[in-house]
């Protein structure tokens, strides 16, 4: 997909290198560090892969492997415990877990990888480029476990086909937050800052970390490691321990690609074309001075670079932030654009669920567009979160189904009702439309609840949609429900900036997009070399 291309062709018609780029360029979404039960979490690795068909264009699923300086902290014997069995786990399911992976492939391009912890160093994701690859040997009996600071301190990315991704990078040091000391570019091009653990771009970034390990500490942020003189892409990666790799609101990574294949899309990692998105698939791009995000930029005679920056969402976007060394200085709001009145091409959100906590609804639906056409579609569908991997789940796993075709989406999809009155447990849907006064919007659902099949079908001229949305309940009060969205006209859920900016050698700058429904996308880095 490259809706950039597609939206900004007026912008780009004088831009002919950055034309020439994105033509080159498509975008696709992943996630590389996710967790299931080959070894301490829960789910199979055959729902997770089936999960990550669903919405995703390359995943890995991440085995728990080693914690080399575990016993240095003030661990209760029982979480020791769990997590040496983890460990252990995965080696006796190594070889169902490769041979699994080199069958997902035909499907969705996957990637192996295993995961340290570390006090010291912080976590990282072991990434590997090729399938089939063995688990390294476990250390010598009573000597110090050196294997991640040995990969840390060795590792080309660039010709070792595996690359050192450091997540959750926001915990303090020495409680599994990222030690800056360690890191090395050359083994890390890119460094996850979003998860469900929360957003670790800054101090004030949105999601808050509210996982049991902490809040954010000190430089322990993308903008605090920019501010150390790091270079580094940025990725976002769902750490969901429930077989559901791409869960929507937990974290994903886009990447720009030059194709859908594997020496593409390590490419495209590796010279950290890369964003970091909560959910739905924002297409960022940055160029300055037309070279593309993720580059090095050599110092311009008069000091002044051009930056140009295009946005592409499914729903309306609240702002636009440029920033440089870490300083907002830009900003746009395409949420105040004014749209003609004659309806011709936007979203609309399809969400599926509410009713009793932990009440269960089995879901058929399709979203029928008449007198219109369906352009593009992007599911937004959650795994069951489980925070701790020492929860459990008592629910029977249904893989959810999305599909799209020129007039009709339709979903299968199990809801839960929410589980607070503050956590979205929802599922759907955002679809980009076109169409005219005349089209129409049309629902037919059953959904399973309560042991009883229910029925629901409605019809919605699109027009009607242009103030306000609509809601149709399965069953009365507190029964589960079906949100259409107010129709949002595509100048509100994208935008472009075009402005030229004073740089010198070290300079750095990036993008950032939110949205009104709280999805958020950040760019990978420019630098002035």
């Amino acid at each position: 997909m490259n809706r950039v291309l597609h939206y900004f062709s007026e912008a780009l018609t004088h831009r002919l290198e950055q034309r020439k780029w994105l033509e080159e360029h498509q975008f696709l979404v992943g996630d590389l560090h996710n967790h299931c039960n080959i070894s301490y979490g829960h789910g199979d690795l055959e729902d997770a892969i089936a999960f990550a068909a669903e919405q995703l264009d390359f995943f890995s699923v991440t085995g728990h492997f080693a914690w080399p300086d575990m016993e240095e902290g003030t661990i209760p014997p029982e979480v020791q415990a769990y997590h040496r069995e983890g460990f252990a786990r995965l080696r006796t399911q190594w070889s169902h877990y490769n041979q699994l992976l080199e069958r997902a492939s035909e499907r969705c391009i996957s990637f192996p990888s295993y995961e340290f912890h570390s006090f010291q160093a912080g976590d990282y994701t072991i990434i590997h480029k090729n399938l089939g690859i063995a688990l390294p040997d476990p250390p010598p009996r009573f000597k110090k476990d050196e294997r991640l600071m040995k990969l840390l301190d060795s590792t080309d990315a660039s010709k070792d086909e595996l690359f050192c991704m450091p997540h959750h990078i926001g915990y303090k040091q020495g409680y599994r937050g990222i030690g800056w000391e360690f890191f090395h570019a050359q083994a890390s091009p890119v460094i996850e800052i979003v998860s469900m653990h929360g957003s670790a771009e800054s101090l004030e970034a949105s999601p808050k970390y509210l996982h049991t390990m902490g809040p954010r500490s000190g430089m322990n942020t993308m903008q605090g490691g920019l501010s150390l003189g790091h270079r580094f892409g940025v990725v976002g990666s769902s750490d969901h321990h429930n077989a559901s790799p791409g869960s929507y609101g937990c974290g994903r990574t886009g990447l720009w690609s030059t194709d859908r294949n594997r020496e593409a899309i390590w490419a495209g990692l590796s010279s950290r074309q890369t964003l970091a998105l909560t959910g739905d698939p924002i297409e960022l791009m940055v160029f300055l001075n037309d070279n593309p995000m993720g580059s090095g930029y050599d110092f311009p005679g008069d000091g002044i670079v051009s930056l140009d920056a295009y946005v592409a969402g499914y729903t309306v976007m609240d702002r636009i932030e440029i920033l440089k060394n870490n300083r907002v200085i830009h900003r746009v709001h395409p949420s105040d654009n004014q749209h003609t009145q004659h309806m011709e091409r936007g979203f609309l959100d399809v969400t599926f669920g509410w009713g009793e906590k932990h009440s269960l609804c089995q879901w058929e639906a399709a979203i029928t567009i008449e007198k219109g056409i369906i352009r593009s579609a992007s599911p937004r569908l959650r795994g069951e979160d489980i925070v701790d991997p020492l929860d459990n789940s008592d629910n029977e796993r249904i893989i959810p189904h999305f599909t799209s075709t020129r007039n009709t989406a339709s979903l299968t999809v199990v809801t839960r009702g929410n589980p607070t009155a503050t956590t979205d447990a929802t599922q759907g849907f955002a679809l980009e439309i076109e169409g005219s006064e005349q089209s129409v919007v049309h629902i037919h659902a059953k959904g399973f609840w309560h042991e009883e099949l229910h029925y629901l079908e409605a019809s919605y001229l699109l027009s009607s949609l242009s103030c306000t949305s609509r809601v149709a309940y399965l069953n009365g009060f507190v029964s589960p429900a079906v949100s259409i969205s107010q129709f949002h006209p595509i100048e509100q859920c994208i935008g472009e900036v075009h402005t030229e900016v004073n740089a010198q050698p070290g300079d750095f700058f990036y993008a950032r997009a939110f949205t009104n429904n709280g999805d958020c996308a950040w760019s990978s880095p420019c630098w002035v070399r």
